[in-house]
């Protein structure tokens, strides 16, 4: 098999079977990116600023924030500096929700780092971290 068709076997299955690790979530996983950003990370977030971190479209986030905010995630803030913005809140089951997926993750990624040896696990991390750098540029 050819070492790039075998390469793209490996990357699609990591990343479905990855993404099949977080399927007890009560939320999909690109929500549960925005909960992780309001509640790990210190600061204001509005919509805008969620977009930017997460490098996708402002309307995907309006579309999360609605869903997160209907299943009484988040809450809406206004801005006292302009009355049109405002700031994603976290409810304290976002909190819950939040820790409790970390609590998982880590689990996961421990295991994993276990079965490597820390090593080859910190190797892994740097050589994904350099790919994604790799592939934000190509993406533009």
């Amino acid at each position: 098999m050819d070492k790039y068709m075998n390469a793209n076997m490996v990357f699609s299955k990591f990343s479905r079977d990855y993404m099949e690790l977080k399927k007890d979530l009560p939320i999909r996983p690109s929500e549960m990116a925005v909960v992780n950003i309001i509640t790990k990370r210190d600061g204001d977030f509005t919509p805008l600023s969620i977009a930017e971190l997460l490098g996708v479209s402002k309307p995907m986030i309006a579309a999360h924030i609605a869903v997160l905010e209907k299943k009484g995630y988040i809450y809406k803030e206004g801005s006292e500096l302009d009355k049109r913005s405002f700031y994603v809140r976290p409810t304290e089951k976002a909190q819950l929700l939040a820790d409790e997926s970390e609590a998982k993750q880590t689990e996961l990624l421990k295991n994993v780092e276990n079965r490597l040896g820390e090593k080859k696990f910190s190797e892994l991390i740097c050589i994904l971290d350099e790919t994604q750098t790799i592939l934000d540029e190509m993406k533009g």
